[in-house]
């Protein structure tokens, strides 16, 4: 039973080794984890529509400064770009450069990688649960 009692502890490990290990392709790049998640999201989401800094603040809930800081450090790195758009030459879409989208493919790889440790670790049914375990547990704290 002692074993069940550090069961949130045990998650929190998970999820630390989880981020250190796809963390570690991102520092090979000098990059943050956020601004590793905003490639992904940019590269996840710019087929389907247009991606500004407004986009990003609501995406991820963080302060416009925050998000000023992280993109400005980002374009300065040559890894995203932002340009005006017809409409409102305020605006500024953000794209990706082609080293943006060669760090994202990178930590998108090592994400693929952990996610098939993951699924080979488990048998079908065990993944299954385990999933709906998950989701039950993400419920009833969030409440």
């Amino acid at each position: 039973m002692s074993e069940v009692k550090h069961i949130g502890r045990k998650i929190n490990i998970l999820s630390h080794k989880i981020k250190r290990r796809i963390g570690k392709v991102s520092l090979e790049y000098g990059i943050s984890s956020m601004q590793a998640k905003i490639l992904g999201f940019i590269s996840h989401q710019a087929p389907k529509r247009d991606i500004f800094q407004k986009t990003i603040e609501e995406e991820f809930d963080i302060r416009r400064s925050s998000v000023t800081s992280v993109l400005s450090l980002m374009e300065k790195n040559g890894l995203i770009k932002r340009i005006s758009v017809c409409e409102d030459a305020r605006l500024k879409k953000i794209i990706l450069t082609d080293k943006g989208i060669e760090v994202h493919k990178s930590v998108h790889k090592e994400i693929e990688i952990v996610e098939s440790i993951i699924f080979n670790s488990l048998k079908e049914e065990e993944l299954e649960l385990f999933n709906e375990i998950l989701e039950k547990l993400t419920k009833n704290i969030a409440e």
